[in-house]
């Protein structure tokens, strides 16, 4: 069967992606079809990001719902890209990729799981595992293969399928947590490879565990947050020495307290939730609207990244990050490109409103999206309204631009009956304190 595709190409018909409102900007799918998916820019991209170059692949019109930070580029045109579709909505932690099914003739069962194909190599010995844990907000998991220990860089959603394929390929030494969102199911890694040593920046333990993040304070390594290079046990690095290190964990605080970054000979950088690749900027980018901690604080930590390279001692090829998109960079990946990129980073983060976000209140944004029935939607939208844009006015005031559906007036009317339904309640309080307190003298 044929047909004219939203792309305007005539092509067999392998499904068509749509994607809802209850995205919340993961990213975490658009690795698993770059082809299909990209970023939608915020509202207002102009103020966010100035003179940057707004590049990168356009999505369609009509192919995301209004508030979505993803949209569709193109449809699938074969089994294949139907299958990098399908792994996609799986990844995604909010579900709000939907995929209609395809009218091409494709045999009932001959697709299979979405991640049996998975895990898969990026490059040398160095793999993405796949099964994105909706427990870590879909984050990223990654694979380190070596002679002198396995290294598991935070972690995907448990399975036997992946623990069997984890022992083929020699097992787990260490389970390196780049920062506290990334953390669940760790204890279950940890006894399902007794031997293996967590670590985790000592600021992100967790004493306590609760429904969004698992208690963390029997983490074997706990690394400070100075800007330095360590060993994954914490032993200095000097810096000169940085280029011969096979692996550097780099602590880079700022969206966490915690947040670290791991650097696997000179090349790769698994960054966490530090820093991403943005092809809509065609640059790295760093979460401004998810900076839980100090947006300054984590310009610093870049600035020092920027200072490493310069001074020939820093260079990386590709960012594997935890959320947003993975890439391989332009040039050699020596230092004098990495302070390039680094440098471009640095420059759009400085130009970024300081602050940060409370991560409950971007919770309750998150979750009045994901459940629009519920009370607690109910009661945003009737300060914000009906329709998108409703719940920016819960998020503070420097990061609502980042929405790719803000809309100021919406953010004002809202605070304004916000307003007025607090004087409301707090005069009825005051009158019936002072009835209560003629009441009392009344009856003396």
């Amino acid at each position: 069967m044929t047909g004219t595709t939203r792309d305007g190409d005539t092509a067999q018909d392998w499904g068509r992606l749509h994607v809802m409102n209850t995205c919340c900007g993961a990213g975490t799918c658009r690795n698993f079809a770059p082809e299909l998916l990209g970023e939608v820019a915020p509202a207002h991209w102009k103020a966010m990001d100035g003179a940057v170059l707004n590049g990168g692949p356009a999505v369609l019109p009509g192919t995301y719902e209004e508030g979505a930070f993803t949209g569709v580029i193109r449809q699938p045109r074969s089994q294949a890209e139907l299958e990098a579709a399908r792994t996609a909505v799986a990844a995604c932690p909010f579900g709000a990729l939907r995929l209609k099914p395809p009218a091409a003739r494709v045999r009932p069962g001959s697709l299979g799981a979405p991640w049996r194909t998975w895990p898969r190599p990026i490059e040398d010995n160095v793999w993405v595992l796949g099964s994105p844990s909706r427990d870590n907000a879909g984050a990223m998991a990654y694979f380190i293969e070596r002679p002198d220990g396995n290294v598991l860089v935070d972690l995907p959603k448990p399975n036997d399928a992946l623990f069997r394929w984890l022992d083929e390929h020699g097992g787990v030494r260490w389970i390196f947590l780049t920062h506290r969102d990334h953390a669940e199911h760790h204890a279950e890694y940890a006894a399902r490879f007794p031997g293996s040593r967590r670590i985790l920046g000592a600021s992100d333990v967790n004493l306590r565990g609760n429904e969004y993040r698992a208690a963390t304070s029997d983490v074997e390594i706990q690394l400070g947050d100075q800007l330095s290079p360590v060993t994954l046990e914490g032993v200095p690095i000097p810096e000169a020495s940085l280029p011969d290190a096979e692996l550097a964990v780099i602590p880079q605080p700022g969206h966490t307290p915690g947040s670290l970054c791991l650097i696997y000979r000179g090349r790769f950088l698994f960054s966490g939730d530090h820093l991403a690749y943005s092809r809509r900027l065609g640059q790295l980018m760093a979460f401004r609207l998810q900076c839980w901690e100090n947006w300054d604080r984590q310009t610093r930590s870049v600035r020092r990244l920027v200072a490493l390279a310069e001074a020939g001692h820093l260079g990386f090829a590709w960012v594997l990050p935890g959320h947003g998109e993975w890439q391989r960079l332009d040039g050699d990946g020596g230092p004098r490109a990495t302070a390039e990129h680094l440098r471009r980073v640095l420059f759009w983060m400085e130009r970024q409103a300081s602050g940060h976000v409370s991560l409950s209140r971007y919770i309750l944004f998150v979750q009045s999206r994901m459940y629009p029935r519920s009370k607690l939607a109910r009661a945003m939208h009737l300060l914000g309204g009906k329709g998108h844009g409703s719940e920016a006015w819960l998020l503070p005031h420097a990061t609502r631009p980042y929405l790719p559906d803000h809309e100021p007036s919406r953010v004002k009317t809202a605070l304004l009956r916000a307003t007025a339904i607090t004087t409301t309640a707090l005069g009825a309080a005051v009158g019936l304190a002072f009835l209560a307190t003629r009441a009392v003298r009344a009856a003396r």
